[in-house]
């Protein structure tokens, strides 16, 4: 039994309290706000020491530090240097959340260098002033401005210098020499733990301190050098970077030229989205709003070049003059021009959403935008309250359309919810389970695309928080949107009720088969931790956990989690955020619900909201509607979740994918038609891992990868990921998480393949081994077990082996597919 409502105070709507959501209204508001501001913890990302770059030391003379010896012969930047950046660098100084802000990814990042403020802080009352590259400042006088120093130093006068007296060693030119000389001077033992005093917990404070700052922090932090608390770099990657610097640390300056067949596309592409006509110029707004975070490409050109849409001052032919705005939809201040700007950065996974462009896309695209009978009046306005509100601004545009456009690369768009430019988001991914399926209700039953009365019922309904701008206060907009949410599915209800007069529920041909062909119409969401990835088909284990999205939760997840997201948002923005998630996942989740019997929807969802039934969003505003509806699915077990989700996958094998014969294997063993032996044999081994519980499970990595090794070349090597679902009693609250945790009831997932974008650890295992290494692992019940299962068969981050098996891996990425493939961030590589 739950007991009576209590006045929590701000600890425990925090710790996710369950009668946190009785409060008074107000008192929430006030909860929330001193709440985020006394605990939220959230810092700047790992791959730097306690103190950060550096720590915020008094000016001293630095320790003495061994000299990086520069190379005997000239090196180039793009030979020879950029393959250094980016395979030890930037796989920590690459997102958003890179130390220090510190981007390693590109030259302008590499010119910007450093700076002390912190990007991810939720305590933050004011946002912050973008610091986007590229957008928000053009040259490095203008970063100067915003705080940022430089992390190579004056490079060309050390080098001058140099010319005429080589007196000073070149660890002492620039900070990043120098950090990387003292990870030199100081290496931890190899293939050993990393000691307890060296944080690498991704939340801890860091402080980044500028070049003159450095001596003090030497000494006060001998064991903080770069990589920190990693392997050193090998000794001829450190002297091409000595030798760089030696130069003067020359950056490129010119622009590759893109190939003749990618500027012609360009050029066709350019000029179909910015057409003259109020139809095409609407529709040019919509499909940027929902492609500016898209890496675009030409489907003939796999490997890229890729490109971002951005709005320009400047037409088609001239060069693309950048429109610095916060939000796609907001008002660019003038005429605007829709340009395909070159991405000129390293290609990082995490944020590498591609999207193909093609004929037969533009084609599509004509098909159901322009060649359909509407015709536009006006054109949406930039004020708030409707550009936020994609219901509103583009209500023009027929609704199928809008569905269907949303539809055929849904996995795209379900991505971009959780591997956006937000490099960090456990409070935004929380929200999920760490692994559930996703369906979409076919547009011929969406009441949102048949019935045009319905949207223009309740698209006022639909408003989304971004239009606050995070001016009000989180418990205000919590009470608003509640109520907003309440009458919106009151007004669903009624809607369906009056299509279904007999009550007889949906039908399982209700659900998107994907037009008999299309593999975005099943996904599987996998959440870890404070990241996830989305993949095509069911994947895994029978969820505990499904959604069904119609129309408005797919697109208001859209504007809420990406078009109206702002990651240099203040507290109040990032709440609002968050609440009005959960509002989108228990829509998702009854719709699904709604298939099942009636006499079991209430049940089934009760045992996923253990401890959370009280809230007002669970009772109230998201309460299970159409209660008074059977459904025409016929189900013969007990397990009636199970049973419709298994009927999904068995109506739709075309676009379900292989079936899993690792993780839904019944009776072992299962092998795929197309395994070769030594695949068979190795995956009859990781059955005996996949979907079975355990105490082992709990204590595993989020994503670990695993190399099976089968000859000495490496060539033929097989990848595996180990995939760690943690069990939750419920995800209702943004804090407290460890206190829902259920680790008993945890899971692994096997994938085949690589997976994920922050891999938390590497196992290598030789083909022989693998019977020893599962069983092994499936004895791990303590800590001290599971480091010596690391100690045997992992590769720590001090090993002799880090970067060749990182190397490996990001080879056999670009080897499983050129156009999806980037950098993998060890910002989160454990130390188990």
């Amino acid at each position: 039994m739950v007991g009576p409502p209590t006045e929590p105070g701000a600890r425990d709507i925090l710790r996710g309290n369950p009668n946190a959501g009785m409060i008074p209204m107000r008192l929430r508001s006030s909860l929330l706000a001193l709440a985020a501001l006394l605990l939220a913890t959230t810092g700047v990302a790992t791959c730097t020491p306690p103190g950060g770059l550096g720590g915020p030391d008094s000016m001293t003379t630095a320790p003495m530090l061994p000299a990086i010896a520069p190379l005997e012969r000239p090196v180039t930047f793009e030979t020879d240097v950029k393959p250094v950046l980016e395979s030890r660098c930037v796989v920590c100084h690459g997102c958003y959340d890179a130390p220090c802000q510190l981007l390693l990814s590109s030259s302008d990042g590499i010119a910007r260098g450093a700076s002390k403020e912190a990007l991810y802080d939720t305590t933050r009352l004011f946002r912050m002033k973008p610091t986007r590259l590229g957008i928000d400042a053009q040259t490095t006088a203008q970063w100067r401005a915003k705080g940022f120093f430089s992390v190579l130093g004056d490079a060309e006068a050390g080098a001058a210098k140099r010319s005429s007296s080589a007196v000073e060693p070149p660890a002492s030119d620039t900070l990043l020499l120098r950090m990387l000389a003292l990870g030199r001077a100081n290496p931890f033992p190899p293939e050993q733990r990393i000691p307890e005093s060296v944080g690498l917990d991704i939340n801890r404070k860091l402080s980044c301190t500028s070049p003159d700052e450095f001596g003090a922090y030497a000494r006060e932090h001998p064991q903080a050098g770069m990589p920190y608390a990693m392997a050193p770099l090998p000794d001829r990657e450190l002297r091409v970077l000595a030798s760089w610097v030696q130069l003067g640390a020359p950056l490129p300056e010119a622009v590759q030229p893109l190939p003749p067949h990618a500027r012609e596309q360009l050029a066709v592409w350019e000029g179909f989205l910015n057409g003259s006509s109020l139809k095409e110029r609407i529709v040019a707004r919509y499909l940027y709003e929902h492609w500016f975070v898209a890496h675009l490409y030409f489907d003939d050109l796999p490997a890229g070049p890729f490109f971002r849409v951005v709005r320009s001052r400047t037409p088609q032919g001239e060069p693309i003059d950048e429109i610095s705005t916060l939000r796609p939809y907001d008002d660019p201040g003038g005429p605007a021009f829709y340009r395909l700007q070159p991405i000129e950065s390293t290609i990082l996974h995490k944020t590498h959403i591609v999207y193909p462009l093609s004929t037969a896309r533009m084609a599509r695209l004509r098909e159901l935008f322009l060649a359909k009978d509407w015709s536009p009046t006006r054109f949406p306005s930039y004020a708030a309250d409707e550009a936020a509100n994609p219901f509103v601004a583009f209500d023009q545009i027929p609704t199928r359309s809008r569905y269907q456009f949303l539809l055929d690369d849904a996995q795209y768009f379900v991505m971009t919810f959780i591997r956006g430019p937000v490099c960090r988001g456990q409070v935004a991914v929380d929200v999920i389970e760490d692994q559930f399926w996703v369906a979409f209700l076919d547009p011929g039953h969406d009441l949102s695309v048949t019935s045009p009365a319905y949207l223009e019922k309740t698209k006022s309904l639909l408003s989304l928080p971004a239009e606050h701008a995070g001016a009000t206060l989180p418990g205000e907009l919590w009470l608003e949107y509640n109520l907003k949410q309440h009458k919106y599915l009151d007004e669903r209800e009624r809607f369906y009720d009056e299509d279904d007069p007999e009550r007889r529920g949906p039908a399982l041909d209700w659900v998107w088969d994907g037009d008999g062909e299309n593999r975005n119409a099943l996904l599987t969401v996998i959440r870890n931790f404070d990241n996830a990835s989305v993949v095509t088909g069911f994947l895994g284990e029978i969820p505990k956990t499904a959604w069904i999205m119609d129309y408005p939760i797919f697109e208001r997840i859209y504007y809420n989690l990406v078009a109206g997201y702002d990651v240099f948002g203040a507290v109040g923005h990032q709440l609002a955020t968050r609440l009005y998630m959960d509002h989108l996942r228990m829509q998702s989740e009854n719709l699904f619900l709604q298939f099942l019997p009636s006499d079991r929807r209430e049940q089934i969802r009760a045992s996923w909201y253990v401890g959370a039934t009280r809230q007002v969003d669970y009772f109230l505003a998201d309460r299970l509607h159409g209660m008074d509806h059977a459904t025409q699915v016929r189900f013969v077990g007990k397990d009636v979740k199970a049973e419709l989700l298994e009927q999904i996958l068995e109506r739709f094998p075309a676009v379900a994918g292989l079936p899993d014969t690792i993780n839904r294997c019944a009776t072992p063993p299962c092998d795929r038609a197309e395994a070769t032996a030594a695949e068979r044999a190795v995956e009859r081994e990781l059955q005996k891992l996949a979907s079975v519980r355990g105490p082992w499970v709990a204590r595993m990595p989020e994503v670990a990868l695993l190399r099976v090794r089968l000859d000495a070349t490496g060539e033929q090597d097989l990848v595996y990921a180990l995939v760690h679902n943690a069990a939750h009693t419920n995800v209702a609250f943004m804090f407290g998480e460890d206190q829902r945790r259920v680790p008993q009831e945890d899971t692994l997932s096997v994938i085949r393949g690589q997976f994920g974008s922050y891999p938390n650890f590497f196992f290598e295992v030789k083909v022989a081994e693998v019977a020893e290494f599962v069983e092994a692992l499936r004895q791990v019940s303590s800590d001290s077990e599971l480091s010596g299962l690391a100690e045997s068969f992992g590769v720590r981050r001090t090993s002799s082996r880090i970067w060749e098996t990182l190397d490996w891996l990001q080879q056999d990425l670009q080897r499983e597919s050129v156009t999806e493939a980037g950098l993998y961030d060890l910002g989160r590589y454990e130390n188990p």
